[in-house]
Formats: structure tokens, C-alpha cells, sequence
């Protein structure tokens, strides 16, 4: 199956474009795959006149193809992040590339005028989260066109580029995917924020293009080695391996792993464990099902006052003060 589309004048022109390919209608800015295909859904939303979210689920029975045609002269941009943990195959003219959460591309913003296209095997699931804004708004906010991004727009030249989605990114992603499954009364408010804040991360990224590259020394097999313990520390958050044991998963030595590690992800691995350990007893906390303690011994503490201490490091409030708040 074969999925054409282009860049387009307004977002919603571009959901009807795909859905009648899929042989269904738009209802409440969305639809649902038919099941004659696969399963899943695209959805759009509308945080601001300038900036659309759209969040697509789905699997398909038989192998896919998307297509992204070119078109002259559209004002608006898509920022794409790949938020699948299956990789996938992303062709531009001649090059092809594998893209997904846990590589370097894992972010993809091209002008209107660049064509590309997507392979996805059958039965996998994939999930995208594209930010599409329009590009008048970036004169508005900056008339000087000091920022990369304005100078990249004001320059009227065809572009493509890619970046790594940053732990920071990540974290905002998967708080919108679980806004999107939520139907609470101020789930939309929650949603446009986490958007604003998702498009700010982006765009703050792209203005150290100018500084040294992060990954210039580094070779693709050591950048993925550094992305697969990183997926092995986040499934073990109650238990984080010891160094020597991610060195050896790594086929690394443990002074070149910290190096890579904190080249790739920004923070050591004892720092970047103990952040995302915080985050989730955070996340635990919120629903209000747990108590302090057994947080505390969920996310891998035997002594209540150690986690009490590191909690209130990192978030400056302590687990009580915190769940009593909400």
C-alpha cells in the first residue's frame, strides 16, 4: 500500500489528503485506520493559529509506503520526531537513512519543496509526533532574524535537516502521549502546553548548530552502542546496572563509555539514572496510588530517608510535601 501526500496550504487539508487514501473520512479532526488495513489512528490538533500537533499510531497489515511530495512555496513547516522504537527506513533522493527514537535522526524538519519517503514492515507498530508551524510566525517573533531557524526560513532556499531527540524531548513526548489517550476536562490545555514546550526544546536545539557538532568524533556503531544503554538503564531503572556490566554490554571500556555516554546524552550515567529514576517516582507520585514508602521501594530504595534526600535534590520539594500537594 502506497500513502501520497504533500505539503500543504492549511494541516487539515493534509489529514483529508491521507484519509481518503485510506479509504475513510475525517471526523473531529482525525481518523481511525480501517481495519481492512491495520489499526490505529491520526489525529490533529490545534494549540494555536500557528501550530498544529499531530499524532499518529498505527500498524499495517501488508508492508507500507508514505510518500511526501514536493510543492513550491508552502508557509508551513513540519517537525517530525520518531517516536517508535522500531526503526525504520526514510529515503531522500538518493540517500537512505534508518531513523527512530533511539538514533541520531530521530528528528526530521524539511522545507516545502523536498520530497522524501517511509518503508514500514508489516505488523509493527509506528508512532509519529509532528509539530507543524507556520513560518510567518517566526517573522513576527523575531524581525531582527537573529535565530537559525529564522535566518534558515528568510534564506528562501530548499532545506532538510535531522537532529537526535534530546532525554529532555523524550520525556515531553511520552507526557503528550498520555494526554492524547486522556480524556480529562483540561486535557487540551495540558496538550497545547507540552506542544509550546516540545517546539521550544526543537528550536533552542538548532541554535547550537553554531557550536561544535557534539557527535564530530564520534563513529555511528559508538553512538549506537551509547542509544542501546541507554534503553537498558531505562528498563532497569529499580536496579541500574553497575557500570562495568553497561561497559560490557557496550563492548566499550568504562572510561570510553562515560565519554560517549555524556558526548551523546548530555549527563553522565549515574547522573542521567538518578534523574530519570526521579522522574518516575515523580510520575508514580502524581497518580496518587502510592504512598511515599512505597514509591520508595518501587523505583529500587531500601532506606525511605536516601530517596527523601534524592527526591528533594532534584525537584527541590520532598516525596510528602510533593504528594500532599496534589
Amino acid at each position: 500500500m502506497t500513502i501520497e501526500f504533500c505539503a500543504i496550504n492549511k494541516p487539515e487539508d493534509w489529514m483529508e489528503m491521507v484519509a481518503e487514501q485510506f479509504g475513510t473520512s475525517v471526523t473531529n479532526n482525525g481518523f481511525t485506520v480501517p481495519v481492512s488495513v491495520g489499526r490505529g489512528f491520526f489525529k490533529q490538533y490545534y494549540p494555536l493559529p500557528w501550530l498544529t500537533l499531530t499524532y499518529i499510531s498505527f500498524m499495517s497489515y501488508e508492508p507500507m509506503t508514505m510518500v511526501r511530495r514536493s510543492v513550491e512555496n508552502s508557509k508551513w513547516i513540519p517537525v517530525m520526531f520518531y517516536v517508535n522504537e522500531h526503526k525504520h527506513e526514510q529515503i531522500i533522493g538518493t540517500s537512505t537513512k534508518t531513523v527512530g527514537v533511539d538514533t541520531l535522526d530521530g528528528i526530521f524538519m524539511p522545507s516545502s519543496n523536498i520530497p522524501t519517503e517511509w518503508t514500514f514492515d508489516p505488523k509493527r507498530k509506528y508512532e509519529n509526533i509532528t509539530l507543524t508551524f507556520n513560518k510567518d510566525w517566526i517573522e513576527r517573533i523575531d524581525a531582527a532574524h537573529e535565530t537559525y531557524i529564522s535566518r534558515l526560513l528568510q534564506s528562501d532556499k530548499s532545506f532538510y535537516l535531522f537532529e537526535t531527540i534530546t532525554p529532555a524531548m523524550q520525556q515531553t513526548l511520552c507526557s503528550i502521549k498520555s494526554i492524547v489517550g486522556n480524556n480529562a476536562p483540561l486535557s487540551p490545555l495540558h496538550l497545547h502546553g507540552k506542544a509550546i514546550e516540545l517546539l521550544t526544546m526543537f528550536l533552542e536545539k538548532l541554535e547550537r548548530r553554531s557550536e561544535v557538532k557534539p557527535f564530530a568524533n564520534l563513529n555511528l556503531h559508538d553512538v549506537e552502542s551509547v542509544f542501546r544503554i541507554r534503553r537498558l538503564i531505562l528498563r532497569n531503572l529499580n536496579n541500574t546496572p553497575s557500570l562495568p556490566e553497561l561497559a560490557r554490554e557496550a563492548n566499550m571500556s568504562s572510561s570510553k563509555l562515560q565519554k560517549c555516554f555524556k558526548q551523546v546524552i548530555g549527563s553522565a550515567i549515574a547522573e542521567y539514572a538518578l534523574s530519570e529514576k526521579m522522574e518516575w517516582a515523580k510520575r508514580l507520585l502524581s497518580t496518587r496510588l502510592y504512598s511515599v514508602s512505597e514509591v520508595g521501594y518501587e523505583i529500587g530504595y531500601t532506606n525511605l530517608s536516601h530517596f527523601t534526600e534524592a527526591f528533594h535534590k532534584h525537584h527541590k520539594i520532598k516525596p510528602k510535601q510533593y504528594l500532599d500537594s496534589l
